[in-house]
Formats: structure tokens, sequence, C-alpha cells
């Protein structure tokens, strides 16, 4: 990687999250004047059975029973012996494969309760981002999903602990991991399933996967099943500028989400910078992977010493900033999320109309015919 002067990033804070899943979030960079500087952002730290939380200490994810998937340029197979590594380029088209139809740019949120699919649809929500765990069953994994299936939203689906782990020259997919997407791959609520978090940074700068590995492990997951591929990848603009090993590219992900979060506690809603990190994002994206779909996260929490709620006003400017861009979809982020975050969206009904008010005045008018 290039070389730059860097500000040290805060430590990740694991919290529980009182939604069948515990989160955490990490400081994370972004972009800003040239340079990458840190910003709180999603993370998940662990996830237990649905609506069944527990307050362990998020650990890595440990393989059991592990299957090493192997995957080429040419040709991705799992194998049982094999290893699979990254190459030095993608020669690839990737596939995108939604398993749903869902006109373009679509509107969603983070960690909704099955128990409030209902109310989110009401609010316009097509498409919800949401953990699954590890140690669930497939008849856990299908009924989250069917009871979307039921209210007309799609799911981004995440499993944590995620079941792949890099060891340094070959991503290992344990055999859970394997039949979540084997299960989940098909049904008709899925939009993807979701692979990496901030996966250049990763908890620190030079602890992240580089675009090779991230490719490969894109092959791998699809080598298993041809679902879509979710990943949170962060500013695309400042990584690719951070290095050629970091450069976005084609065969990393279907549908690829960053973000800017403007509103900070001292009551400042940095518009400008939204603004441009998102324009940067955009054409940077466009460029290197013209057949990837991206998605931004919209702040709606607050964070003691950080950020605030947003008021309705600045929910629809923010809003309408991300869609009159070519977006080709937005996520509310979050909406319940305890521990981490001091307030979220649900706990703020008051705001529930202004949700609705985006979507049919906003969302509804920037479908593509």
């Amino acid at each position: 990687m290039t070389s730059k002067t860097l500000p040290k990033a805060p430590k990740c804070l694991p919290v529980l999250l009182a939604v069948a899943l515990a989160v955490a979030a990490c400081a994370t960079p972004s972009v800003g004047g040239g340079e990458l500087t840190p910003t709180a952002t999603p993370v998940a730290a662990t996830v237990t059975p649905p609506e069944a939380p527990s307050p362990e200490t998020p650990s890595p994810p440990k393989p059991t029973n592990t299957l090493v998937v192997v995957a080429t340029p040419e040709k991705a197979t799992p194998t049982a012996t094999s290893t699979m590594a990254p190459t030095d380029t993608a020669t690839d088209t990737p596939t995108l494969t939604p398993t749903g139809t869902l006109p373009e740019p679509f509107y969603g949120t983070h960690f909704v309760l099955s128990s409030d699919l209902g109310t989110v649809r009401e609010l316009g929500v097509e498409v919800v981002l949401t953990a699954f765990p590890h140690n669930g069953t497939p008849e856990n994994w299908l009924a989250y999903l069917n009871a979307a299936q039921v209210q007309d939203i799609q799911v981004i689906a995440w499993l944590w602990p995620q079941g792949w782990t890099w060891d340094g020259t070959a991503w290992r997919i344990d055999n859970q991991a394997e039949l979540f997407v084997q299960t989940v791959a098909g049904h008709p609520a899925l939009l993807a399933v979701y692979a990496l978090h901030e996966p250049y940074w990763n908890g620190c700068l030079g602890c992240g996967y580089t675009t090779a590995e991230q490719q490969a492990l894109y092959r791998a997951i699809k080598a298993i099943a041809d679902v879509p591929i979710h990943s949170a990848v962060d500013s695309m603009s400042a990584w690719t500028a951070y290095g050629e090993e970091t450069a976005f590219a084609e065969g990393i992900c279907d549908y690829c989400e960053t973000w800017y979060h403007p509103l900070r506690e001292d009551g400042t809603y940095e518009r400008e910078r939204l603004l441009s990190q998102l324009t940067a994002d955009l054409a940077v994206a466009r460029e290197r992977a013209p057949n990837s779909r991206i998605v931004w996260s919209m702040q709606c929490f607050a964070q003691h010493g950080y950020y605030r709620m947003p008021t309705a006003d600045e929910m629809r400017d923010v809003a309408s900033i991300v869609y009159s861009t070519d977006i080709d979809g937005a996520l509310w982020y979050p909406w319940t999320m305890s521990g981490l975050y001091s307030d979220f969206l649900s706990n703020h009904p008051e705001l529930y109309p202004v949700v609705r008010e985006v979507y049919d005045e906003y969302v509804l008018k920037a479908k593509h015919p």
C-alpha cells in the first residue's frame, strides 16, 4: 500500500443489540480533504438466535468442520481439499442475480425485528438489512425471510459470526456458513447475502483485506450458490485514492454500501461534506465497477460524544440529496440498535411520517422507468 500519515483511530466499542443480534461500532476511514479520517460507523459484533440476545463477549468466528472453497477468475468450484487465493486482477464480469424484482433506487433500513416488518413496510421500506445467527437453523433463517416476503420486503441477510475467515492465503468457509448460503439462495425475499463489513479497514488501518482478497471471497461465496453479494465497503473514492491494493473494483460486491454521517452532537450538519463524498464515491464506483449497485447509508442515530438524531427537515434534506443522484438504493441507519447508540429511528414515532414522506416524494419519483 502507499504510505500516508493518518490520524490514530479510536478502538472498536462492542455492544449488545436487543434485536436478535449484538452490534459494535468502530472508527473507520472516510473521505475528506483528500485523506482518510476516522468516523464512527456500523460494525457487527455478535449475533444470537432470533429475538434471544445474550451478553456473550464478541469474538472472531471460529470455523468448524472447515470447507475450503476454491475459486479462479475463469470458474469457481467448491472443494474440500483445495485452497482459494486472490488473483492479481478480476477478469470476470460479475453476474448480478437478484432473486426478486425491485425497481431502483430502492428504500430501506437496517436491523428490523420480524415483529416490526409490518410497521416499516407501511413507512415505505422495501429492503431491510438484518443479521442472522450463525448458530441458527434453516428454519430460523427462513422464518425471517418468510415474514419479510409476506410484507413484500426484500432482505440483505448478514450471517454473524460470518463463517468465512481469511487465513493469510485463502478464505475458509465453514459448513454452517455454506448451509446458510444454500438455504437463503433463491428465496423470493432475498436481495443479497452480506459478505464483509468495512473490509478495507477491518478494525484498524492495515488490518483490512485487499481488493484481490475481497474478489476471491466474492467468487467463493458464489461458488456455493449464485447469490447477489452485499458488502459495506465504505468510501470507494477514499480507498481508491489510498493505494492500488485498496482501489475499488468490479467483482467485490453486487450491492456496495458507503456512507457519511453528517449530524454532529455539537448541532452541526455537515451537508457539504456529505454531498462531496456521495458525489466522489458514485463517480469512482461508476467508473471502476459499472456493474455494481451503490447503496448509501443515511444517518438516523445518536451516539454520545459524536452524533445526534436528525430533525425531520434534516431527514428530508439528506434524502433529497441522496435520491437526486443516480444512487441505486439507500438505507436509514438504523431502525433499532441498543447499547452502542443512545437513540435511533424506532424510538421516534414522530419521525415516522417523514420516513413515509421521503418514500412518496423522493424515492418513487426517482425510480427508473
